[in-house]
């Protein structure tokens, strides 16, 4: 019978999150900055990403905000990066605001903007390749990468501000399971968590931890036999929040047509904050649909059947992928084609499949997708750390944005080492050019690791670019 191996880890001679979070106020110049202000109510616009991360961001956020006697407006704009026209959209509806917090959007000066009409708190994991100038930002790994998750960040910002209760530690478990800092049943727990999880998630909430014999997840990618329900939870607020890769039903029914997806599933979690004890008992799917109010049960229901189904679809296609080359230890799978419902989440546990099958130590998945004529996704999963997808990602988004500069501001991309996408949305740019760039960059990494395995090696500026293109294992 397979076991949830997190809780067998001992967490015996882990660091209080106390003692963490001490020496974080006391060192990190940003965060000093975000609790001062956090401390002096005003009025904020809040944005976070869209996935389940972002969501559940936002939400600790707004709460703790609220709490100390904030007026705040919470917006989840499609896309990964926070556009210019998405932030003076949101100025309109509530023009009142005096700052800005920007959450699990990533770290980089290109949201200075915001600058220019008020203070912008930056609260994010992401590594940053341009760091801000203008907003203040507390990530820990903005240089160095640190796995973690932007809940969990906001969730220390809430202690230090003596706002936290233990929905909110509910909110930030989930962000954590959402961007994969931890797997329960693998036995993975990302060191910068622990803390967090020795306090506040071994005891409280073991239940959702245990191992239960339910349909896998998204996130059970290394066994099939079962899942938790902390997985089944946050696959519940991936799928239908479009898990911020924008894959919506609006156009299935009628009844959808209007319905913001990743608004109705921060309303869903919401509608938990008095039922903490009741989520602790759910055992199944049904458990936790049933634990919500009608009007925000029907439109759910409805998209996740339609996610479903479409989980089935795309993981039939995605049997076309093939090995395309090898970096060190890293098997690269490549799959082309048409739009591929749910392709990024579906991939990573297609990229399992392709490694065992392959018997490679690490692999990693490169999906090009067409979507429609003026919308081209790019995916990358990986099982291990070593070639680095959201540096690859980033380095798409640069090279297209240089190369079709008057399109730049529908390029974006970036991620973390084992997750990252770059969407291409304008018809300006074509699949073929998109799909032309990815060859090309993945014959340079190709042709840069043949090079550092000559007598001769890479020099320091190869040893830069190896970086730039996401060959970590070359640094």
């Amino acid at each position: 019978m397979t076991e949830s191996k997190i809780l067998n880890i001992d967490f015996s001679q882990v660091e209080a999150h106390e003692e963490q979070w001490a020496k974080l106020a006391e060192t990190n110049e940003g965060l000093k900055k975000i609790l001062k202000r956090v401390n002096k109510p005003g009025k904020a616009l809040i944005f976070s990403h869209d996935d389940p991360d972002g969501i559940t961001s936002g939400l600790i956020c707004k709460r703790m905000l609220i709490k100390k006697g904030w007026q705040v407006k919470h917006f989840m704009p499609e896309g990964f990066k926070l556009q210019p026209e998405q932030f003076e959209k949101a100025l309109k509806e509530f023009p009142e605001a005096e700052c800005a917090f920007l959450l699990d959007k990533g770290t980089a000066d290109a949201d200075d903007f915001i600058a220019k009409k008020m203070p912008c708190f930056v609260v994010d994991h992401h590594p940053g390749v341009v760091l801000p100038k203008k907003n203040v930002y507390f990530n820990p790994g903005a240089t160095n990468y640190v796995q973690c998750s932007g809940s969990v960040l906001v969730h220390g910002i809430s202690v230090l501000a003596g706002t936290r209760d233990e929905f909110d530690d509910l909110l930030a478990l989930i962000g954590l399971k959402g961007d994969w800092a931890i797997m329960p049943i693998a036995g993975a727990c990302a060191e910068f968590v622990k803390p967090f999880f020795k306090k506040y998630a071994l005891k409280q909430f073991k239940s959702l931890f245990k191992f239960v014999k339910e349909r896998p997840t998204m996130f059970d990618a290394s066994q099939r036999s079962g899942t938790t329900v902390i997985s089944l939870i946050s696959e519940i607020i991936h799928g239908c929040g479009g898990g911020g890769f924008s894959y919506f039903y609006n156009d299935r029914e009628k009844s959808l047509k209007n319905v913001l997806h990743p608004d109705l599933c921060a309303a869903a979690l919401e509608s938990l904050a008095d039922k903490v004890a009741d989520v602790k008992k759910v055992k199944n799917v049904n458990d936790f649909f049933a634990l919500l109010p009608k009007k925000i049960l029907t439109p759910m229901l409805k998209i996740w059947n339609y996610f479903l189904a479409d989980w089935d679809k795309a993981s039939d296609m995605l049997n076309s992928s093939v090995r395309t080359l090898k970096l060190e230890d890293t098997s690269i799978y490549l799959f082309v084609g048409p739009k591929v419902p749910l392709l990024p989440m579906i991939g990573s546990i297609k990229l399992f499949d392709l490694k065992e099958a392959g018997q490679d130590k690490l692999a990693q998945i490169i999906m090009v997708s067409k979507v429609s004529d003026n919308y081209t996704h790019v995916s990358v999963r990986a099982t291990g750390p070593r070639v680095h997808s959201g540096m690859i990602c980033n380095e798409l988004q640069d090279s297209l944005r240089e190369r079709y500069p008057e399109s730049r501001q529908f390029i974006s991309g970036g991620g973390h080492p084992v997750a990252a996408e770059c969407t291409v949305k304008t018809d300006k740019v074509s699949f073929l050019q998109v799909l032309t760039r990815v060859t090309e960059v993945l014959t340079e990494m190709d042709n840069m690791d043949k090079l550092a395995s000559t007598k001769k090696g890479l020099n320091a500026a190869q040893k830069a670019r190896a970086k730039q293109i996401g060959l970590d294992y070359l640094k």
